[in-house]
């Protein structure tokens, strides 16, 4: 029997229906969220779900040196529209012209047209069929015009493959090249405004630091291991960032998790063990910027502050029970004030749909894993028994199947991996059972008593949970 896979990820998540709906609300309507229970249920699937309803980005953040300070670099902020205009300006076109319709000038330069009577002729003739001159040499006229031709053939010899020339085209005046195609058509490429490319070589925006890019993944998951992966930093410059050895101190800058999740989620995964970094966290959530500063006071990037920086984020945090304690009550009341706190369930009450749910959960590890065969009928059912003795145990609950789908999936890959040891085609029943007398010691130990203290600190939740 063959299983269909969801392309949904929001189907991937099992038994937390009221879970998905809240969370599919909160991106919509750009709430936080703190997502609570037991290890395995499906907080970092609910989190990466919720990132494929994010909009594209709509704001590119770059740091720009400041010319008065340099260790204040500017924070500079380029909109998508803003940015589409710029290409749109620097667009090339490119059109074919006959060598007889080229102006009288490129024509010249490129060997086409006798500079003293404007005769047309290929550029391998060096003498002109209507006056006789030399087209590129030997000019007898006195004119000025005509000795300014003279003067580049002298510096190029012979016809110029391309020329590049200035225009007006619809009132602008635009940088134009022309060269030879193969065959007898003339290549014209009408570039950028003359007044854009002259200041090419001295445009800030060229020399920014982008530290977000607008095409930039914007679902950033944190594990607050340090403070620089959370806030930034300034990169250590061993020259001191001064004169022309040293990198200029807004190249230095590093943007924090914060910052790179500007316009999308950031989500920290066992938020507790932030610790003191959850205040700057919820000044973060406040302000919706923050300074990038150097962490090092040795380094020359300590005295380099970059301030205002945007980070408009969503915060998706995790937590197990146990650890809410330790989350300071200024950030959760951030989180109830302007989102939701939710409880996911470990267990749920055994039908057909949630059965059929299992069934293609079984199907999804399977595809996922990519190493592990399929499993047959009895061998599903036999999951299925499992998830329902895992309710038991841990959750006391009858008639109900676990949601600590990552621990059953730990059984569904030990089952796999015992029928490709056998030479199996497909997971049998034995081999599941295997798998469980494996696992069950190990289960038993991870969550023995969890389950007890979960119960205790749902009291604490209130109606904010669900």
């Amino acid at each position: 029997m063959e299983i269909a896979i969801p392309t949904d990820p929001f189907e991937y998540i099992i038994g937390q229906d009221d879970a998905v709906a809240l969370v599919k609300t909160a991106v919509l309507q750009h709430r936080h969220l703190l997502l609570c229970g037991e290890p395995g249920v499906g907080k970092s699937m609910l989190a990466k779900a919720a990132a494929t309803l994010l909009p594209p980005p709509r704001e590119e953040i770059r740091i720009r040196a400041n010319p008065d300070q340099p260790n204040r670099p500017l924070v500079v902020i380029k909109k998508y529209n803003e940015m589409l205009d710029e290409t749109t300006e620097a667009r090339e076109d490119t059109i074919y012209i006959r060598p007889e319709d080229l102006p009288f000038e490129v024509g010249v330069k490129m060997g086409y047209r006798c500079p003293v009577c404007g005769g047309y002729s290929t550029p391998d003739q060096g003498m002109c069929f209507d006056c006789g001159s030399a087209k590129r040499c030997d000019w007898v006229s006195a004119n000025a015009y005509h000795g300014l031709f003279r003067a580049l053939d002298i510096i190029y010899e012979r016809a110029l493959p391309e020329v590049v020339s200035e225009q007006t085209i619809e009132g602008v005046m635009r940088r134009v090249t022309y060269r030879r195609d193969a065959g007898d058509t003339i290549q014209v490429t009408i570039g950028k405004r003359v007044q854009e490319a002259e200041k090419d070589l001295s445009r800030t925006d060229e020399l920014d630091n982008v530290i977000v890019p607008i095409n930039s993944y914007r679902f950033i998951r944190v594990s607050g291991a340090t403070a620089v992966e959370l806030l930034g930093d300034i990169k250590h410059d061993p020259y001191g960032g001064t004169g022309q050895i040293g990198t200029p101190p807004h190249m230095q800058v590093v943007p924090g998790a914060i910052h790179e999740a500007h316009e999308g989620i950031l989500y920290v995964d066992e938020i507790a063990t932030l610790g003191i970094l959850q205040k700057f966290l919820l000044t973060a959530m406040q302000e919706k910027k923050f300074p990038i500063t150097g962490h090092n006071p040795q380094s020359s990037g300590a005295a380099v502050r970059v301030d205002n920086v945007p980070c408009d984020f969503i915060l998706f945090a995790s937590t197990n029970f146990e650890d809410v304690a330790s989350i300071i009550q200024p950030l959760r009341s951030r989180i109830r004030g302007y989102g939701y706190e939710i409880v996911l369930s470990s267990w749920t009450e055994k039908n057909t749909r949630t059965v059929n749910d299992l069934v293609r959960f079984v199907a999804q590890t399977v595809v996922e894993d990519g190493r592990i065969p399929h499993f047959g009928t009895e061998a599903v059912k036999r999951v299925i028994e499992v998830a329902e003795r895992m309710a038991q145990e841990l959750d006391h609950q009858e008639n109900a199947l676990t949601l600590r789908l990552r621990e059953l999936g730990g059984v569904i890959r030990i089952a796999g991996d015992l029928a490709v040891r056998d030479g199996c085609e497909l997971v049998e029943p034995t081999h599941v059972r295997k798998a469980e007398e494996l696992a069950k010691d190990r289960l038993l130990r991870v969550t023995r008593g969890t389950s007890l203290r979960g119960q205790s600190e749902h009291q604490d939740f209130g109606s904010y949970f669900f």
